[in-house]
């Protein structure tokens, strides 16, 4: 029978030695023993001191428990580091910034601490971006246009260096209004489509041969014009009884048909008109049927034009879930392990070469977009066959009358921009602006922009001088020799928007330095010296981007890409704009304003053919909004030249 301690000893958890009246302890103590407490029954099957067995093997309850305290003591315990950390400033840190602001060292994709700015789960919605200058967190950018949605924080900000209360369009002021897409009417909502039927065969023909005609097929060498008639075959009936194979091939006509309407202006050809809207509409209805089965470059092909007209016609967000669809598919077909297929001239090399083109293709597009957004790629390049085509470099800037043969399919692909800036714009996505690169230190930081600045600076000499971007425009810059062919314009203004851009992206990732310190003053050493110089080469690239784009206006034949196009200008007055409120008294800040009065001019004579609706909405908004801009720059000016005559009146 086991021994039972009284109720003192017990309480205790002391040993007990019965005795009678009294224990050892209660004798010593003078007291009488009891057991008077509750006696509870015990668990069956759990002993006291469990053997050996037991302990090395509990029971699957206890493990569970166990496991479910510990995580809730990780748990716990990484909270409060977070939590400490961000307050003692270290990679989390807070970093100042206007009054009431709350704004961390975060830039395009992220910022969880920023209390002026949405969560990003549930109030991204359609900003893909955040607006960093000079240390300072404005807003969010738009998808849409890149006009930002200035958060609370940034109205104060430029409140307080303008002396006025900024007033933007309507519809970027509403909190409740989705930012990223014009509001249209009812009636321009399409309506659903039941019977699907493709246009007239001789129609599609039409367009086909328009496009197999145009320099557009060499930039964007999205079909094949030979195996896409075998397509068009099998849309139409002819030469298949295969339900799946009918419904791909009529999908990538409609695709097709859409995206070709982007590239029909006054000086085409006559070719019947056809409702891209309408034709994108019935590919997207036959879309998960089309799917449904194995994967093929019909299928790729279907879903990369279909980025193409979203993304042109400006649906950003649409045009990025069409972009991921291409990928995956892309990545199921191997094309991003692709030997290189233009070692061979046979015909049965045509597909493999149309393959690796789609790569290419699809991966300009990501990089692009992924750089632009925010948001990270769908093409990681750790995965992929980054090798160029050969002789790529000696191809790409070759005039038209010295290429072999223009009308070969099978050539080395021009694409749109330059590969070689697109390798760039992928390195300046991890580096500067993936997860990793939001924790680093401003050393860090200013290495990695150091790095990029040198490999951009060698892609740019690399280009032959007729086309190479310069590197800073004057404001009485001529029309460059390489846009006076009409050819030639597109590719070299889009290399030039495209260089400039990425300039002014590297270098404002030092907007997002703790070395700016409290804004009374950046904090003072070599590293603001680094920091500083960085930040006037944004500006001065965003300067250039607008100058360039007036002496292109003469030549610019591209209102196809036209919202492509539209989102350099866009952010360059954004730059010039933070600048001018950061240094309104700045040698170049006049000329600096006179320069966003003309941007508006400028972005209205981009678009040559005739505007669709939403585009007029999109146009009416963008005036706006540079307006106000141009007048908060120069109320800036004059509100600096005011506070520095109060202090000398005072000095």
């Amino acid at each position: 029978m086991r021994k039972r301690a009284c109720d003192a000893c017990h309480k205790r958890k002391i040993q007990c030695e019965p005795a009678h009246p009294s224990c050892d302890w209660c004798k010593h103590h003078g007291l009488e023993c009891t057991f008077d407490r509750e006696i509870r029954p015990r668990k069956r099957g759990v002993s006291k001191k469990p053997s050996s067995a037991k302990l090395s093997r509990p029971s699957p309850n206890a493990s569970e428990e166990t496991l479910t305290h510990k995580l809730q003591r990780l748990e716990a315990l990484f909270t409060d580091s977070l939590n400490t950390t961000n307050r003692a400033g270290t990679p989390f840190g807070r970093m100042s910034g206007p009054p009431s602001a709350s704004t961390n060292a975060f830039s395009p994709s992220q910022d969880p601490g920023s209390q002026a700015s949405p969560s990003p789960v549930f109030g991204s919605r359609s900003s893909f971006g955040k607006l960093h200058f000079a240390g300072y967190h404005l807003g969010e950018i738009s998808s849409y246009s890149g006009v930002p949605h200035f958060s609370l924080a940034g109205r104060e900000w430029i409140c307080s260096r303008s002396g006025q209360v900024p007033v933007f369009p309507t519809v970027w002021d509403n909190d409740e209004v989705d930012h990223g897409a014009p509001q249209l009417d009812k009636e321009d909502v399409l309506p659903p489509v039941d019977e699907p039927s493709l246009p007239d065969r001789a129609v599609t023909d039409q367009y086909l041969a328009f496009f197999s005609t145009s320099h557009f097929r060499l930039v964007f060498p999205v079909l094949d014009t030979v195996l896409f008639r075998k397509i068009v075959d099998t849309a139409y009936g002819l030469g298949t009884s295969v339900s799946h194979e009918f419904v791909a091939a009529k999908t990538c006509v409609f695709a097709f048909l859409c995206m070709v309407t982007l590239f029909v202006g006054p000086e085409s050809p006559v070719v019947p008109p056809v409702d891209g809207d309408v034709m994108a509409a019935k590919a997207q209805h036959l879309l998960p049927a089309a799917l449904r089965g194995d994967f093929t470059l019909t299928s790729l092909q279907t879903m990369i034009m279909l980025t193409m007209y979203q993304l042109f016609a400006g649906r950003v967000q649409s045009s990025l879930i069409c972009l991921s669809l291409a990928c995956r598919i892309m990545f199921m077909l191997g094309a991003h392990t692709l030997a290189n297929p233009w070692s061979s001239s046979s015909p049965e090399a045509r597909a493999p070469k149309l393959l690796r083109r789609l790569f290419w293709l699809t991966y300009n597009f990501d990089k692009e977009l992924s750089l632009r957004t925010g948001q990270p790629p769908c093409i990681p390049d750790e995965h992929c066959d980054l090798s160029l085509p050969p002789n790529y470099a000696q191809t790409q800037y070759l005039d038209r009358s010295m290429q072999i043969d223009l009308d070969d399919e099978t050539m080395i692909p021009t694409l749109p921009g330059d590969l070689g800036l697109t390798l760039i714009k992928s390195k300046t996505c991890q580096l500067l602006y993936s997860a990793e690169a939001l924790r680093k230190t401003d050393a860090e930081l200013l290495r990695n922009i150091r790095e990029l600045d040198d490999e951009l600076e060698k892609w740019r000499l690399s280009v032959p001088l007729k086309h190479r971007p310069a590197l800073s425009i004057s404001r009485d810059v001529g029309v460059n020799q390489a846009l006076s062919e009409a050819h030639d314009s597109v590719r070299t203004i889009v290399i030039n928007f495209e260089y400039h851009y990425l300039i002014a992206t590297i270098h404002r990732a030092t907007g997002r330095c703790r070395a700016w310190g409290p804004h009374n003053g950046p904090v003072p050493g070599e590293e603001m010296k680094g920091v500083s110089s960085s930040l006037a080469l944004s500006v001065e690239a965003s300067r250039s981007t607008l100058l360039f784009l007036r002496s292109a206006l003469p030549v610019l034949l591209a209102p196809e890409v036209f919202c492509m196009m539209l989102f350099y200008p866009m952010s360059a007055v954004l730059t010039i704009f933070c600048s001018i409120l950061l240094d309104p008294l700045g040698p170049q800040a006049a000329d600096d304003v006179v320069l966003l009065n003309s941007a508006p001019e400028m972005i209205k004579n981009m678009r040559i053919k005739q505007i669709a609706k939403n585009e007029m909405l999109q146009l009416k908004l963008v005036e706006e909004f540079i307006t106000e801009l141009s007048r908060l720059s120069q109320c800036a000016i004059v509100e600096a030249v005011r506070k520095q005559g109060v202090m000398d009146t005072n000095g």
